[in-house]
């Protein structure tokens, strides 16, 4: 038989066209996938798969297992790229599977591919590999696919478990095809090591084998939607949360009698002995559903590994799951609270606050923070929120991204189709699609419901559960952190499901309108691939390419080269933790340092941690506290009463642990007697410390006898006098208490990115070495950034790595950028300090070298520190520098101010015409209407003052620019830019006419020349 009769059979290029599918996303993914860590949490998934740890709740135990398979053999330093490649390989197989659906899909309605004609088999083929080649480079699935997140291998379970629903469907009569909805349960336990998400597909699952085994009726199908919502409450919660929790109190309620491993035993015991009494006598589906509980536990074992590694105590643990109470803590995610879904309280718009008289049904405006009350006060109701907000925002917007357009990174931004004009047209990620996607799915939709509505309703329930289901059940507060997209990538697939059907139709248009004229089909079909998933791989590329982004890695290892060695070294959040802890864990860089993430240090589990373990060659940190008093502090809330702070500083104690060495103190402690006697109980806490002593970068005798600061704290509403009240978090006691008992011996650091109101007032103490405030006891005179020692910081910045910060063909996302100008700001602060000396020539120098290594954009998350950067090249006689990144500067500022000025009028038009619509409203008595469309005004009128302020903060800048035009000589240009400037803003927000009306301005800046 030859090559071509070979092919000639579909299951040949059926297989052919699923291996193009998997070869070219595979292809796509591996030449853009990241080299090392991302931000976020692939850099924590990274570190614990590779070294068998814990991750953050609720973990993905399986997922850890296979990253240790991939990365125990490979070099340190290609760890991190093996572990990405698992999400690289997993979402190929993602669209290979996608091909394979549609085409199965099809041929429920249409037959047999062998008795198709040849243009039913281009629609029927083309359909499938449009599908999967758009869904390849969706933003969504591009995304997920190219880093080292559960959300890739958990849509690979998803994607696989809809094929094997569709193979029984295609084998449901002949003998033993039952074996594929056991393997069915099996990859839904594996998948809930993943990532539970996968488990929504179970209701995809079960309208498949209803609709081939019974005929529709309305009893019929509510029987099986509800035995569908059993077995998804049978597994989740029953079997992963609350069968653990029973296990673990199972000794308390039988006295000692039944431990939590005779409980399991007993289980597993009555299973099998469930499935051998089903078998024997027949009870075939009795048997069956046995047997797929069997499975989905098998599966769900992976958890294992959570409670065995965290008895180990490694490094990263997070949450202590060793015990079964605190394991049914972790797999619950108690840590981060829950959200109210059918009933609770919500906000009230006549009293602004959240009503806790009553509960209501479908509570959406629960939260009572301060920002989220603010947000809340702009819909009328909780409807209105879940619709604008949660639907509508967190959901369909990024359901448009995927498939009509996005219009830039920027965090909140919404969709584009590209038939409109942008302010973000310049931006990387504006990619629009000009509907087309969109429409080829909706014309799916309608079609396949013509055609096959039994199979359409079964992707619809996969659509709307991983999609609007979800957005239900987490009923989001507002300002998230970051975009949530990826969690609803399901949902996105379940889309392009229709999006190759779609194209399916339209080849059975062609076939009707040009009958089987092979001309016109083949270039209708290649029209309409060029169109959408050619388009859409080209203007994606560059935003999805991380092959050269080293920024994340890089990151941290300039922050932990940032400090001095054994220090203790303060992080904000997610973004300036997890990189570290992967730099230390996979790399093993700088593992002196204890890294303590100030988020969780509100946690009992963390601060335990923290006291009671050694992390590689950190020893435990100075925190005196009981298990109670952690437990306590940790539980509730207290009032703070504004005071000062201070804590001594024993010179005579730095002086000699500073001249000894560590064996001195680890081998002869009584030669300390003073050190020791301080530490009452815990000698060996202060030994601790003795043996992390660092050096301070000045004599001791210059250090002050004692550090005092006045702590405010947080603000926690009013009393009923109206007098404010503070608090303290957890966080802030335990830098106290760690200050303390530290007894200024290590060093102690907070990275710069954590936020002022963690910084506890002690800014005045700060020194800024590289990346870092080191809290100095010695209080001077510093600015916004604390002190510069010169010399020190120089010697940080010289330690750091800038692999391809400087390349243009690298993305750098929002995110990056935001963090790219924090860089910055550490050149400027150093320039700053030499020219304080008078050393011009360096602070050029460092000046040259930051732009070097971090050049200036077209996109800059804020163009702020770029004028003064070009205002400091003037400074340091670097007139041609100055003033041409003042020019690159000025071309995008007025960019900006355009598009300001536009919605300045239109904010203003539109609140015109509602003072005209409230006096209406009244005057009608529609009190209702009135207050409603009062609410509506005052959005727009906060709307418009950011705007006046956005227009008031870029004209401010334009001023600086102007400033080093008249410094520089340039008199023409900076005239040029003040009638441009005024005209611009109608003369509202002048510019300065002369040099001496600019250097006035300029000294109100507080910059001067």
């Amino acid at each position: 038989m030859n090559f071509t009769s070979i092919f000639a059979e579909h299951r040949t290029r059926n297989r052919f066209f699923a291996f193009i599918s998997f070869l070219y996303a595979f292809i796509i993914y591996t030449l853009t996938v990241a080299p090392t860590t991302s931000f976020w949490d692939p850099a924590e998934y990274i570190a614990i798969s590779h070294t068998l740890q814990i991750a953050h709740p609720p973990g993905s135990p399986f997922f850890a297992i296979v990253g240790r398979i991939v990365s125990m053999f490979v070099p340190a330093e290609f760890v991190a790229l093996s572990i990405n490649m698992i999400s690289v390989t997993a979402s190929a197989f993602t669209i290979m599977l996608l091909y394979l659906i549609v085409v199965r899909l099809i041929e429920e309605w249409r037959g047999n591919a062998d008795d198709m004609d040849a243009i039913d088999k281009i629609g029927l083929y083309g359909g499938g590999l449009f599908a999967a080649l758009t869904f390849t480079v969706t933003h969504t699935q591009w995304f997920n696919a190219v880093e080292a997140e559960m959300y890739a291998s958990s849509m690979f379970f998803t994607a696989l478990v809809v094929w094997m629903a569709l193979r029984w469907s295609a084998h449901h009569d002949q003998p033993y095809s039952e074996r594929w909805l056991i393997l069915i349960a099996y990859m839904f336990g594996i998948g809930i090591g993943v990532h539970l998400l996968n488990l929504l597909a179970l209701f995809f699952v079960a309208m498949i084998v209803y609709f081939k085994k019974r005929e529709f009726t309305i009893l019929s199908f509510l029987a099986m939607a509800g035995i569908s919502v059993v077995g998804f409450l049978s597994v989740y919660p029953l079997t992963i949360i609350h069968l653990p929790n029973f296990a673990g109190r199972i000794g308390g309620m039988t006295y000692g009698l039944i431990g939590p491993m005779t409980f399991v035993i007993f289980i597993f015991a009555a299973i099998a002995f469930g499935l051998y009494y089903t078998h024997k006598k027949g009870m075939r589906i009795a048997n069956m559903v046995l047997l797929a509980y069997t499975m989905i536990i098998i599966g769900y074992s992976s958890y294992a590994l959570i409670m065995i590694r965290s008895q180990a105590e490694p490094p990263i643990d997070q949450n202590d799951p060793s015990e079964v109470q605190a394991f049914v803590n972790y797999l619950n995610r108690d840590q981060y609270g829950s959200a109210p879904l059918l009933k609770g309280n919500t906000y009230d718009n006549r009293t602004q606050n959240i009503d806790r008289s009553e509960e209501t049904l479908f509570p959406r405006r629960h939260s009572s923070q301060p920002r989220h009350l603010e947000y809340y006060r702009n819909f009328d109701s909780d409807l209105g929120y879940f619709w604008e907000y949660q639907v509508n925002h967190m959901y369909l917007r990024y359901l448009n991204w995927n498939y009509i357009g996005r219009e830039a990174d920027i965090q909140d931004t919404g969709w584009y189709s590209g038939f409109s004009d942008t302010r973000h047209a310049d931006n990387p990620a504006n990619t629009p699609y000009f509907y087309l996607p969109f429409l080829f799915g909706l014309f799916g939709i309608l079609y396949h419901f013509k055609n096959d509505w039994k199979r359409a309703f079964a992707v619809t329930a996969l659509f709307f559960l991983t999609g609007l289901a979800i957005i239900f059940y987490l009923n989001q507060t507002p300002f998230e952190p970051r975009e949530r997209d990826y969690a609803y990538v399901g949902s996105f697939f379940a889309y392009a499901i229709w999006v190759g059907i779609g194209l399916t139709g339209i080849m059975e248009l062609v076939k009707q309108f040009a009958g089987n004229n092979k001309a016109v089909t083949y270039s209708v079909i290649g029209l309409s691939f060029i169109a959408v998933p050619f388009w859409m791989l080209t203007e994606n590329w560059h935003t999805h390419d991380r092959s050269e982004n080293y920024v994340p890695r890089d990151y941290a290892y300039n922050l932990l080269n940032s400090v001095e060695e054994n220090a203790i070294l303060f992080t904000n959040g997610d973004n300036d933790t997890f990189p570290l802890w992967y730099l230390q864990e996979v790399e093993g860089i700088r593992t002196d340092v204890r890294v303590v993430n100030l988020s969780l240090l509100n946690t009992e589990w963390y601060i335990k941690q923290l006291r009671d373990r050694q992390t590689h060659e950190a020893l435990p940190l100075p925190i005196r506290l009981t298990d109670e008093e952690v437990d306590q502090m940790t539980s509730q809330l207290e009032l703070h009463d504004p005071q000062e702070i201070v804590i001594p500083v024993n010179k005579e104690l730095l002086t000699s642990v500073f001249e000894a060495n560590p064996d001195q103190i680890e081998n002869n402690p009584e030669g300390f007697s003073e050190i020791v006697s301080a530490g009452g109980a815990d000698n060996q806490m202060l030994i601790n410390q003795m043996l992390m002593a660092t050096p301070y970068s000045l004599p001791v005798e210059e250090l002050d006898n004692e550090v005092r600061f006045y702590l405010e704290g947080r603000p926690a509403g009013r009393d009923n006098q109206g007098n404010t009240r503070y608090y303290l978090q957890t966080q802030d006691r335990m830098i106290l208490e760690i200050l303390r008992q530290n007894q200024w011996l290590r060093p102690v650091y907070f990275a710069n990115t954590v936020s002022r109101s963690g910084l506890m007032n002690l800014e005045p103490y700060f020194q800024f070495e590289g990346k870092a405030f080191r809290i100095m006891p010695i209080k001077r005179q510093v600015g916004s950034f604390g002190h510069v020692e010169p010399e020190v910081h120089a010697d940080r910045l010289e330690k750091f790595e800038f692999n391809e910060w400087n390349s243009p063909d690298v993305y750098f996302d929002e995110n990056v950028r935001r963090m790219l100008g924090n860089y910055r700001y550490g050149f400027t602060q150093l320039a700053d300090a030499y020219l304080q000396q008078g050393d011009v020539e360096q602070a050029a120098y460092w000046l040259k070298y930051g732009e070097d290594m971090i050049p200036f954009r077209d996109i800059e998350n804020d163009w702020t520190i770029a004028a003064l950067y070009a205002f400091r090249y003037m400074r340091v006689d670097e007139n041609e520098r100055a003033v041409d990144l003042a020019e690159f500067i000025q071309e995008r500022l007025m960019h900006d101010l355009r598009f300001d000025m536009r919605d300045l009028d239109r904010y203003e038009i539109r609140m015109e015409n509602l003072d005209e619509e409230i006096s209406q409203a009244r005057a009608q008595a529609n009190t209702g209407k009135a207050q409603s469309l009062q609410r509506e005004q005052q959005r727009y009128s906060q709307q418009r003052d950011n705007v006046i302020e956005d227009v008031s903060f870029t004209v401010s800048r334009l001023t600086i620019l102007q400033n080093i035009y008249f410094e520089t000589d340039r008199t023409e240009k900076a005239e040029e830019l003040a009638i441009e400037v005024n005209i611009m803003t109608d003369g509202r927000l002048p510019l300065p006419e002369d040099i001496e009306g600019s250097r006035q301005q300029i000294e109100q800046f507080g910059l001067g020349v």
